[in-house]
C-alpha cells in the first residue's frame, strides 16, 4: 500500500459517508496497522465541516464490564457516525458490541466497515495469494460504481422473491429455500444520510467497503436439502469433506470431524444449528479469479454465494443466539424455478 493508496481509501470513506458540518465521528482502529489512512481520513472529516469525537483502540479480547458498557453508551450517544477500521482480529469485545448495536437500532447512527484482509478466505486447502496481490483486488473493488451494483440487485431481488431458490454445485450441494416478505440488505458502499432513510434492519446502516453484496435471512424452516463443504470454515483445522444437510431449517452434519463440529455448535447454544443466510456477491472486482482463486471480501465478489448458520436478527430473521458460522460457495449454480441467476459461479444478470 503506497501513500496514493491511503488516500484513496480515505476518500472512498469519505465519499460513502457524505459528512455534514456539525456531524460527529467516532473511530475504532488498531495502532498496528492501516496507521497511514488515519491523517488522510481526518483531514477529509474536518474538511467536511464533522469532527472526529472519539477514538476507540482494538483490543484481543473478551473481558468487558458494566462500567465499560455505560461509558461506551456515551460515547455512542455523542456520535453521528461509526467508522471501524481494520484490526489484526476483527471483532468487538462485548460491551462495544452491545453498544455500537444498540445505537444502529436506535435509527439515528450509521457505520462503514473498512476491514480489509480479514475478509479474505481461502478456497478448500489452497493458500490465500500474497497480500499485496490482494490489496491490489481491494483497491480496484472500491471503483465500482454503487449506482451499477444498486441496478443489478433490484433485479435479483424482484427473481429472488419470485419463487422457491435453489442452490447447487457438482460437488453434491442441493438446497432449496424461500425468502417470503424478509427484507434484503443491499450493500452498494453508500452510507449517506439520505440512504438511511431506507434502511429496515440493522445491518441497513452497517455499510462495509468494498460492497456489493446482497443478504437476506430466508423464512429459516423453508431451507431443505444438503450442503457440500471441503472445509468447515469456522473450525478451519478440523472439518473436512463435510455435508450439512438441512430438513425444515434444521441441520446434522456429517463427514470428517463431524463430531468436533457438532460440540462447536453445542458449545454455542441459541439457534446455531439453524439456517441463516443467503448472500449473493456482485463486485465484479472481488470475483474469483483462475488464476488465484480464493473468497475475496466475505463474499462480496461477482457470483460467489454465502450461505450460514446461526443468529439472524440483525438482518431480520427469527434466529437467536449461537454466534454466526459463514461457508462460502465460488461455483454454484443459483435458480429460481426455470431461471438462472447464476450458473456455475457466474452471474447471469448484468
Amino acid at each position: 500500500m503506497t501513500t496514493a493508496d491511503y488516500d484513496k481509501s480515505a476518500r472512498r470513506i469519505a465519499d460513502a459517508l457524505k459528512l455534514a458540518p456539525g456531524e460527529r465521528v467516532l473511530l475504532k482502529l488498531d495502532t498496528r496497522l492501516f496507521t497511514p489512512l488515519v491523517p488522510p481520513l481526518q483531514n477529509l472529516i474536518r474538511a467536511s465541516g464533522a469532527h472526529v469525537s472519539g477514538v476507540i483502540l482494538a483490543e484481543d479480547t473478551q473481558v468487558s464490564s458494566d462500567e465499560e458498557l455505560d461509558s461506551l453508551r456515551r460515547l455512542f450517544a455523542n456520535a453521528d457516525v461509526f467508522i471501524w477500521l481494520p484490526e489484526h482480529h476483527q471483532g468487538n469485545r462485548p460491551a462495544l458490541r452491545r453498544a455500537l448495536n444498540e445505537w444502529l437500532d436506535e435509527g439515528r447512527g450509521r457505520a462503514v466497515h473498512f476491514h480489509w484482509h480479514s475478509g479474505s478466505y481461502p478456497i478448500g486447502l489452497r493458500e490465500l495469494p500474497p497480500r499485496d496481490f490482494i490489496d491490489r483486488i481491494y483497491l480496484a473493488a472500491l471503483d465500482v460504481s454503487p449506482i451499477d451494483i444498486d441496478a443489478q440487485h433490484r433485479r435479483a431481488i424482484a427473481l429472488l422473491r419470485s419463487g422457491p431458490v435453489r442452490v447447487t454445485t457438482p460437488e453434491g450441494t442441493d438446497i432449496s429455500f424461500e425468502v417470503g416478505n424478509r427484507p434484503f440488505c443491499s450493500q452498494i458502499g453508500d452510507a449517506s444520510r439520505a440512504r438511511m432513510e431506507s434502511a429496515r434492519t440493522r445491518i441497513d446502516r452497517d455499510i462495509e467497503l468494498p460492497g456489493g453484496v446482497l443478504r437476506v435471512a430466508p423464512i429459516e424452516t423453508s431451507a431443505n436439502g444438503s450442503v457440500f463443504l471441503q472445509v468447515w470454515r469456522p473450525l478451519i483445522t478440523e472439518g473436512r469433506n463435510l455435508t450439512l444437510y438441512f430438513a425444515n431449517g434444521h441441520v446434522a452434519v456429517q463427514g470428517v470431524n463431524a463430531d468436533k463440529i457438532d460440540q462447536e455448535l453445542t458449545a454455542a447454544g441459541g439457534d446455531a444449528r439453524m439456517f441463516r443466510e443467503f448472500a449473493l456477491g456482485f463486485n465484479p472486482a472481488l470475483q474469483v479469479l483462475p488464476e488465484a482463486p480464493f473468497i475475496a471480501y466475505y463474499g462480496y465478489g461477482a457470483g460467489v454465494v454465502r450461505l450460514s448458520l446461526g443468529d439472524n436478527e440483525e438482518m431480520g430473521g427469527a434466529n437467536r443466539g449461537g454466534g454466526v458460522f459463514w461457508n462460502f460457495i465460488h461455483n454454484a449454480t443459483v435458480t429460481v424455478d426455470d431461471r438462472v441467476l447464476v450458473k456455475e459461479g457466474k452471474l447471469q444478470i448484468v
